[in-house]
């Protein structure tokens, strides 16, 4: 218990550092998306107001904008985000993973009220494990319908 106690003080370490970027958050992230995503596995996505969030029955994820770029038509975007993560290891609570990541992607629109966007997510893991633990880049890409 007490190494999913240090595992979660470690995530909301990581969600405060995501936090205290908030007031450079970019102008043009309002509006609220829900859509599907690939990051750690298969799940959920919604986003509102620059702030993204990834959730499956193993992990979870929080992410909030910290630099936008736009081209001229406003269709698509660059972004930089920085956030936290939590993946639950299954049967073996060593395999537990909490840390931080800083996602870099672009997002494009598909049609009105739909967009794509593709990631690359640079992150550093805190685990029991030392082989879970450490720099590791994955990748995201998802839809989302913005409403």
């Amino acid at each position: 218990m007490k190494k999913l106690s240090t595992k979660l003080n470690k995530f909301a370490l990581a969600v405060l550092v995501a936090a205290c970027s908030a007031p450079t958050l970019a102008k043009s992230n309002n509006g609220v998306g829900l859509g599907l995503a690939y990051d750690l596995g298969v799940g959920v996505t919604a986003q509102f107001r620059g702030t993204s969030v990834f959730v499956n029955s193993d992990a979870l994820a929080v992410d909030m904008r910290i630099q936008n770029f736009s081209n001229d038509l406003g269709t698509m975007h660059a972004y930089i985000d920085a956030g936290g993560f939590y993946e639950d290891g299954g049967n073996n609570s060593d395999n537990d993973k909490a840390g931080v990541r800083l996602p870099v992607g672009l997002t494009f629109g598909i049609a009105p009220s739909l967009q794509a966007y593709i990631q690359a997510v640079p992150n550093f893991a805190f685990s029991d494990n030392e082989n879970e633990e450490g720099f590791g880049v994955d990748g995201a890409l998802g839809v989302r319908l913005r409403f």
